[in-house]
């Protein structure tokens, strides 16, 4: 870790709570000077946890990624315990997540959620990519389930320019939340083993209201929206 590093940086927040990693500049004093304030919440699942998910995703055999086949479907239909309990965690994590910033904690019954698995082969790698970046753009998250020796790399805007990304260990059950316009990506899988995960989209019902009440049920964005189920 050099002094550039992006962890070093004098305006990274973590406030009161090691789980939030934040970068958030100071009050501006003129109507130019740049505001950016992006968290991202780090957790870990138990590690039997994470390996009930993983052979449920095995068992299915899914998480192909270069054929899209993760638009399709949506994991959280499944009624596996681990699955069940998955869901219960991420509310659990949202709501802490909340709190750490700060900002209003939506009813779990107004919060839906979609997920699939994400398979990397040798030498597989996700490029940088965002989830969503339109208005009601809300969290998104992801969870390791094996050791591949590989990072999620975070660009934070402004600071990542001139500081790097901030990269995220992809350990067992690591799980990131954070909000779904922050691009991310993954590093090649260099560890002679296919590497696993599993990603989630957080969707407010404004959402799928929108969806349905503006007849965009059958555009690409409004399908996988659609996708989901409440939280």
């Amino acid at each position: 870790m050099t002094i550039n590093d992006i962890n070093n940086l004098v305006i990274k927040q973590q406030d009161c709570d090691l789980k939030l990693h934040r970068w958030k500049t100071w009050k501006p004093n003129t109507p130019f000077a740049p505001t950016v304030d992006v968290s991202i919440y780090i957790d870990n699942l138990e590690i039997d946890h994470a390996n009930c998910l993983l052979d449920v995703i095995k068992e299915k055999n899914i998480g192909a990624y270069r054929d899209r086949a993760w638009e399709k479907y949506n994991i959280f239909h499944w009624q596996d315990e681990c699955i069940l309990e998955l869901k219960d965690y991420i509310w659990k994590m949202y709501c802490d997540y909340c709190s750490s910033i700060e900002v209003e904690t939506y009813s779990r019954d107004y919060i839906w959620i979609r997920g699939w698995a994400v398979r990397l082969d040798e030498s597989d790698n996700i490029g940088m990519h965002s989830h969503s970046l339109h208005e009601n753009t809300f969290v998104s998250g992801n969870i390791s389930l094996t050791e591949n020796n590989t990072t999620t790399d975070y660009w934070i805007p402004l600071f990542s320019l001139y500081h790097g990304t901030y990269n995220c260990s992809n350990r067992t059950g690591r799980i990131a939340m954070f909000p779904s316009w922050v691009q991310h990506g993954v590093n090649p899988n260099n560890s002679g083993k296919v590497r696993y995960s599993m990603a989630f989209d957080l969707f407010t019902q404004q959402s799928i209201d929108y969806v349905t009440e503006n007849n965009t049920e059958e555009t690409e964005l409004g399908k996988i929206i659609l996708l989901s189920v409440p939280l």
